[in-house]
């Protein structure tokens, strides 16, 4: 956002300046689409998201049943210090 600021201050001056500025912004989304295109499950539809999602809760799920379970068992008492 700076950079467009700088781009319209420096058209209202007329500045020679415009070109350097407006390569700037350029770079800067270069850069980010770059960036954008590298993060990890960038290729993932939203099925798939929402798939894995729903693996994942269902996974949470049932290991604190698990632990719910492992729980209710204990047949020892841990000695307290």
């Amino acid at each position: 956002l700076p950079l467009v600021h700088d781009i319209i201050k420096c058209m209202d001056k007329d500045s020679q300046d415009v070109h350097q500025v407006l390569n700037e912004l350029k770079n800067k989304f270069q850069e980010m689409r770059k960036l954008i295109s590298s993060m990890p499950g960038i290729g993932v539809s939203p099925e798939q998201q929402q798939q894995q999602l729903q693996n994942l809760r269902e996974q949470v799920r049932t290991k604190n049943e698990l632990l719910q379970k492992y729980k209710s068992l204990c047949m020892f008492e841990i000695p307290k210090e």
